[in-house]
């Protein structure tokens, strides 16, 4: 068994940042299957599904057929992130065989590249993110964000280093990403929640914040409140509601298990994540509304219509009633799962291995499996 992750500047860094690459590393059995049991993203958005469908490959399919609507295959690329989607177009980026990658921007009916601009240091949960006319992307090792022209590609800015603690993808409020920062110091106990203008790149508001541990998760926005978290094995995932207005630490909570390596998400007053156990927490009370202790960790969460959908070992997807925690229904799949979750309309969709997309339907019923691998024409359904 080996284990590979992407191209590090200095190797002694990858134990410190395990965790924060799991999202972008994968396993397999020998060194001639690069891309075997790769734990890749699905995004599931106005009736399309896209992912990446094999080495240096990205694929668009409908929803409901299956059938591909276009393929895009480079050569000199690796893996994909998570995309981030406007109207008329999507942005994700790449990595290459070297410490380099790429930042694409595809038309998001026809798959045509209408520009493509390099970038280095991706690692982490570097995903691109909308702000503005702005697509951001985090320089990991640099720890700067740069952001790029949503039309041209052009790069408008890059801020200087920062202490970044690297809650990223950050928060977006109007024209502003907010990110957690360390002083440079002594960043364990001195941190500020920092304003970041898109327009600009200039630093604006930035209020005093304290976040226990490591923390790879978002910062997530809930109403008039910011959601932090942060993680150490001693004491498990702390989870902090403070008002941006002033920095008023509204609640805090420690949850026993690592929520913080898989990304949360909110749904009305409930935040979902998923480790060790499925975690549902009311975001209002500050307290533990659902705990179901999983066989192994989970895949990130996804939540719709009431429901959370996560896995169950490496075969298995649940929906749960995020009110009632019961059990709606449970899927067992014909491989391993090796991506996240994503609903699209009446399907809950999913990878298992690295040649098929797996469709739930919302009543808990299997009911297509594509072959994808290399997907340039209309996948096998069965």
């Amino acid at each position: 068994m080996y284990f590979y992750c992407l191209p590090f500047r200095k190797s002694i860094q990858i134990v410190a940042t395990l965790t924060v690459l799991l999202t972008m590393c994968w396993t397999g059995e020998s060194k001639d299957s690069e891309n075997n049991n790769a734990l890749t993203f699905v995004d599931a958005i106005d009736g399309k599904v896209f992912t990446q469908t094999g080495v240096g490959r990205f694929s668009a399919f409908d929803a409901e057929t299956g059938s591909v609507l276009w393929s895009f295959h480079d050569d000199n690329l690796r893996l994909f992130t998570r995309a981030a989607f406007r109207s008329e177009a999507l942005f994700v980026a790449a990595t290459t065989s070297n410490s380099n990658s790429e930042l694409i921007r595809f038309d998001l009916t026809t798959g045509k590249t209408d520009w493509r601009a390099p970038i280095v240091g991706l690692g982490g949960n570097a995903s691109p993110v909308l702000c503005g006319g702005e697509v951001l992307v985090a320089d990991y090792w640099h720890k700067t964000v740069s952001a790029f022209n949503v039309v041209t590609g052009k790069n408008d800015w890059k801020t200087d280093p920062l202490p970044l603690l690297f809650l990223f993808p950050p928060g977006v409020l109007d024209s502003a990403a907010l990110f957690v920062v360390g002083d440079k110091r002594d960043h364990e106990t001195k941190q500020q929640l920092v304003s970041v203008s898109c327009e600009n790149g200039q630093l604006g508001k930035t209020l005093p914040v304290r976040v226990d541990g490591v923390s790879r998760t978002p910062v997530l926005l809930y109403k008039d409140t910011v959601i932090l978290s942060g993680y150490d094995r001693k004491h498990g995932t702390s989870l902090q509601e403070i008002r941006k207005s002033d920095g008023t630490i509204l609640w805090s909570l420690m949850i026993p298990d690592e929520i913080a390596r898989f990304t949360p998400t909110i749904q009305g007053n409930l935040l979902i994540a998923g480790a060790g156990s499925l975690w549902v927490v009311d975001l209002d009370a500050g307290r533990v509304a659902l705990q179901e202790a999983l066989p192994m960790p989970t895949v990130p969460v996804d939540a719709a219509n009431e429901l959370a959908f996560f896995s169950r070992g490496r075969q298995t997807v649940e929906a749960r009633e995020l009110q009632s925690g019961k059990l709606r229904w449970s899927a067992k799949l014909r491989g391993k799962i090796s991506s996240n979750i994503a609903v699209s309309g009446s399907h809950v969709y999913l990878k298992i291995g690295n040649d098929h997309l797996v469709g739930v339907r919302m009543t808990g019923e299997v009911d297509r499996y594509l072959q994808i691998a290399g997907a340039g024409g209309s996948p096998a359904l069965h």
